[in-house]
């Protein structure tokens, strides 16, 4: 990858990121979607075929990743390595995260795969933040990715979403209000779906009227993998899930 080449012509996520599978030699969607599965620690044939139609979507616009992925893609893409990449990766996607248009649904379109209430948040996912996604010096806007808090593990009552799809859907605290449960303390109570899987979404907030405000939480990330319906309850509150294909 060419050290100098100015990336601020850039002006969407997207963009920029299939520019960049193309300089890594990522051409179609395959290899690298193994190198996504790799990561993630996940081989299983549903999970790559998941990642390979993410990708898809992710390299034509149709939505952005969940911030787990963000990370994920940043590690394997190096964008640590180019002068100026990283602020640039990070601030398009920051600003694909906010921009009014994905709430809205066109006819025959995709619906945005994230409760949008979470997204105007800004998810991200804390876990990695070990991965040195912090912003160099001197850049103005914090790295979406550099603080537990800015993701939003909020409870989330009807889920919908399309098979591939990927969402934050509630938040496990701790008993004493304190610190966010470990994921091998949070995995014990989650159901058995049939939509979907249920994953680590990394540390972040939710409000608590017992605790009296947000406090730290165990963000639960829910994959849709099959259509359907099924209703679950999850840390004590129900949740309708909706699947389409």
């Amino acid at each position: 990858m060419t050290e100098t080449q100015d990336w601020q012509h850039h002006e969407h996520w997207h963009d920029l990121f299939d520019a960049l599978c193309v300089e890594r030699g990522y051409l179609d969607n395959l290899a690298l979607a193994e190198k996504l599965c790799a990561a993630s620690g996940n081989h299983s044939r549903s999970a790559f075929e998941t990642a390979v139609k993410n990708l898809r979507n992710w390299r034509g616009g149709v939505h952005v990743p969940q911030r787990k992925n963000f990370s994920l893609l940043g590690q394997i893409l190096e964008i640590d390595r180019p002068e100026g990449l990283r602020a640039r990766w990070n601030t398009l996607y920051r600003a694909s995260r906010i921009r009014p248009e994905t709430t809205a649904v066109p006819p025959g379109g995709r619906r945005f795969p994230l409760s949008w209430a979470a997204a105007v948040a800004g998810l991200c996912v804390a876990g990695l933040v070990a991965a040195g996604f912090a912003l160099w010096p001197g850049d103005a806007a914090p790295d979406p990715v550099g603080s537990y808090e800015g993701v939003i593990a909020e409870y989330v009552r009807n889920v919908s979403a399309r098979v591939g799809d990927s969402m934050i859907i509630h938040g496990a605290r701790g008993n004493e209000c304190d610190a966010a449960p470990t994921w091998e303390e949070a995995m014990p109570l989650l159901p058995e779906l049939v939509t979907g899987t249920l994953s680590d979404g990394g540390v972040g907030t939710r409000f608590s009227r017992q605790c009296g405000g947000r406090v730290p939480a165990r963000a639960i990330l829910f994959t849709a993998t099959a259509a359907g319906i099924e209703q679950i309850t999850l840390y004590g509150d129900p949740i309708v899930i909706r699947v389409d294909d």
